[in-house]
Formats: C-alpha cells, sequence, structure tokens
C-alpha cells in the first residue's frame, strides 16, 4: 500500500521558504506533497532585483543588480555556500571599496547635508596601495589611517580573547575593552550597521556575541556574489513546486486532525478560506507569526524589527569624489571579480550605503541624502528583523526542545509542535543574515527526518 504524502504549507517565499519547500519536495522517500504561499504577488527572494542590459561589448546578456544587496563572505556563510555549490550556483569572489563620510546637521544649497569625506579602505586589503582622498591634509590622511587601524587591530584581538558576557549587548562589550568612541562611531558601526541594515543604537543593543562571531568568522575571508543574481537561486529552488501567489495567511491553527490555515486571495472577494494542512512551516518574520499563529503571539511580539528602505537610481550628482572613486556618467565595469565601491555616508545616528553596481547603477539603503525623483528605477521597503539579548533568549527557547518547564509562566511551545514549524533568517542563534535562514530551513528537515543532501 502506497504511503500517505503529508501535505505541507511553506508560507513566505524568502530564502528561508524556498529552502524548505525544496527540501521537503526533494525528499528521496517522497513522503511529502508541498505548496509555497505568499501574499506577494511575486516570489520574494528577488522580488526587488532588476535586470541591467549589459553595456560591455559583445555581450548580450542582462546583469542583474540584487537588491537588497546579497553579497557574503567565506566562513560565516558555511551552509549557504555547501547549497549553492551543491545546486551548481556561479558565485565569484568580489572585492570592495569603502568610502566613509560624515554628514552634518549644516545644510548647503538644494537642502544637500554638508558632507566630509574622510577615509578608503579595501576589503580585506586586498589593494595595498593608500587610497587617499582626492582632497585634504595627507598628514592629517595619514594620522587617521593609523588610528584607525590601531584601533582595528585592538577590536580584532578582542573579538578572538575577550569573551562577552552572558547577555552582554554589543554597546557594553565596546565600553568594557575601551574602544575609542571616535572609531566606534566614524568606522565600526557605518560598516557592521550596514552589513545589519539598521541605525547605530539598534546595533548597539545586539547582543556582543552575534557580532563577535560574525566578526571571528568572516576575519580574513574574501567577499563573494553570486555570477548570475540570487534570482538564478530563486529559479533554481522552485523548479517543480507548487506556488500559490497573491495568498494573505490570517490565521494558523493547530488541530487533532491536522493544521489548518486560513488565507484570502488577493484576486478574490475578501472572504477567507480555511483548509486543512498536516503541517505548516512559517517561513516569515516574527511580527507576521505573532500576529497569525497565537501561541507565539505575545512572545514574538517582543522581538523587536524595523522597516528598511532601498532605492535603486543612477544619481551620481551627490556621491562625493574620494580617492578612487566612481565619477557621474562614468560606466563602472560589469567583469565578474572587479572592484566595486560602496560609500557608507553617516550622521549621529545611522548610515546610508551606496552601493556602485556594475553598468553604474547605485543601491542606496537607507538613505539619508535626496535622491534625484527623476532618477529613480524603483524603490522597496523591507522587514528587518532586530537582536537583543532578551529576544535572543526567547527565540533560542521557542528552539530548545529539551528546556521545556511545568512553569505557565515559561515558554512551552517548541518549533514543530502541533506541526508548526518555524524558518527564517531570525530563527536561529546568529546574526539574522542568510546563513540563518538556510540553517532554519535544513532543521526543519532533520526534524521531518530528510536527508539534506549538501551535508553527505
Amino acid at each position: 500500500m502506497k504511503e500517505h504524502r503529508r501535505h505541507v504549507a511553506v508560507v513566505g517565499t524568502g530564502m528561508a521558504g524556498l529552502t524548505a519547500a525544496y527540501l521537503l519536495h526533494h525528499d528521496p522517500q517522497q513522503r511529502f506533497r508541498v505548496r509555497l504561499i505568499d501574499k506577494r504577488d511575486q516570489i520574494s527572494l528577488s522580488a526587488e532585483s532588476i535586470p541591467i542590459p549589459c553595456s560591455e561589448p559583445g555581450v548580450s546578456k542582462s546583469v542583474w543588480a540584487d537588491v537588497p544587496m546579497r553579497a557574503f563572505a567565506g566562513g560565516f556563510y558555511r551552509n549557504l555556500i555547501r547549497m549553492y555549490d551543491y545546486l551548481g550556483v556561479r558565485y565569484h569572489s568580489q572585492p570592495f571599496v569603502f568610502s566613509f563620510s560624515r554628514l552634518s546637521s549644516r545644510r548647503r544649497q538644494q537642502q544637500q547635508p554638508e558632507e566630509e569625506p574622510y577615509m578608503v579602505h579595501t576589503s580585506n586589503f586586498h589593494q595595498l596601495s593608500p587610497l587617499l582622498p582626492q582632497k585634504g591634509d595627507v598628514f592629517q590622511w595619514l594620522t587617521e589611517a593609523v588610528f584607525a587601524l590601531v584601533c582595528y587591530l585592538w577590536f580584532i584581538v578582542c573579538c578572538f580573547l575577550v569573551t562577552p558576557i552572558e547577555d552582554e549587548s554589543f554597546g557594553h562589550y565596546l565600553r568594557r575593552i575601551y574602544l575609542p568612541q571616535y572609531y566606534n562611531a566614524n568606522y565600526l558601526l557605518p560598516l557592521i550597521s550596514s552589513v545589519c541594515t539598521c541605525s547605530h543604537e539598534e546595533l548597539l543593543g545586539f547582543p556582543a556575541v552575534d557580532v563577535l562571531e560574525y566578526k571571528k568568522l568572516t576575519h580574513r575571508q574574501p567577499h563573494y556574489v553570486v555570477t548570475d543574481g540570487v534570482h538564478t537561486v530563486q529559479e533554481t529552488l522552485l523548479r517543480g513546486l507548487d506556488v500559490r501567489l497573491g495568498v494573505q495567511s490570517t490565521k494558523v491553527t493547530p488541530t487533532p486532525n491536522g493544521v489548518e490555515l486560513t488565507y484570502r486571495k488577493a484576486d478574490s472577494e475578501p472572504q477567507e478560506i480555511t483548509e486543512l494542512f498536516d503541517l505548516v512551516v512559517l517561513a516569515v518574520s516574527p511580527d507576521v507569526v505573532a500576529h497569525i499563529f497565537e501561541p507565539l503571539s505575545s512572545t514574538l511580539s517582543d522581538v523587536p524589527t524595523t522597516t528598511m528602505k532601498t532605492v535603486a537610481h543612477s544619481d551620481f550628482a551627490n556621491l562625493p569624489q574620494v580617492g578612487t572613486g566612481v565619477k557621474p556618467g562614468v560606466r563602472v565595469s560589469s567583469k565578474a571579480g572587479a572592484p566595486q565601491h560602496i560609500y557608507l555616508r553617516s550622521n549621529a545616528s545611522t548610515t546610508e550605503s551606496v552601493h556602485v553596481q556594475p553598468n553604474s547603477v547605485l543601491v542606496t539603503t537607507n538613505p539619508l541624502t535626496p535622491i534625484d525623483k527623476t532618477k529613480v528605477i524603483q524603490s522597496a521597503s523591507f522587514t528587518r528583523v532586530l537582536r537583543s539579548p532578551r529576544s535572543r533568549r526567547l527565540i533560542n527557547r521557542v528552539f530548545d526542545k529539551e528546556g521545556r518547564r511545568a512553569d505557565s509562566k515559561a515558554i512551552n511551545w517548541r518549533s514543530g509542535d502541533n506541526g508548526v514549524y518555524l524558518a527564517g533568517g531570525w530563527c536561529w542563534d546568529g546574526m539574522v543574515l542568510l546563513e540563518g535562514c538556510i540553517v532554519s530551513a535544513m532543521r526543519v528537515a532533520a526534524d521531518l527526518g530528510v536527508e539534506v543532501p549538501w551535508e553527505r
């Protein structure tokens, strides 16, 4: 007699949802029928990425600009890289040139904040020749460079030798190791907050262990990007899946017979439909889980989130001319591995990052400076899950199946209970990045007895 195939709904089409759906769909024993659901009318993973016609002579295909940026580094992204290798996804080493500028509250004409470039450096020091600002005092620049290097080396030493205290915030850790505030405000926070796409204050509230572990694992490791854009990863993971878009999930209810998923279709009457599944995987942000899944409504409401904005555009007018910085109207090479520029422009609380994509398209994240509306290609907003020592404890408890308590005040629901699973970049003990998406999807597969092929 043929074994009953369990019907699984995977809600969310980011990297976690796609990976979880892929693993269950490709179960060697074929025990699952997978349906992938998203409220949007397109797959989320590369929904905002844009194709750019290649301007290289003799090249007809488009170059994809990933929005948001999808670069990854060796060491930290171990499982992401292993999955890419297994799927045959092409990626290449991508060096970056970082330009740092301060934005003051004083304003010039056209309401433009006054900008002061002060340093340029390369990722992993791939370029050894000094990168001096085009204008300014060379002695002052040299003094600044020596100061920044000494502080950087001290921070690295502390990362490896000074263990964070239990529940210590990143801000408290920086004070404990006596790292100068000037270095923090002008170098460390702009760089790391651009990775986390959050404000400086939000980053200082992160668990110190998160940031230190990320830094230790990525230290001296090369950066990579997917050669043909992350949409190629999306296409590979989607192959053969049952996908339903424009479906907004409104409630998830465990029952003795399975899990009821209540949803509304965007293209029909605003009436709700309830369907029974054997399993449901919620691969969405914690605020969405809290809204639709009652057992976690109060717990996940305490997980902080913010909204980040990205704008793809071609407005070079306000970019500072620093070191080897690109100039308006000058074509940027789309050759794989050519250095790409990232401008980090900070005020007292936030950093704007401007990534110069191949063929001179700019992707600005957390914009602080005005962008000419006539040069905007597209803009988008994303929910960004933040971290804190408290939210770290809450999330770890949800995934700790050995730590249940009889105390009624404790969080006793665990991922997988009643056929409901959680996946996402926030569903692990680490920085909320793509690696967390892969690890959490692999955990769902492992809990269901499904082999993860890139772990062989």
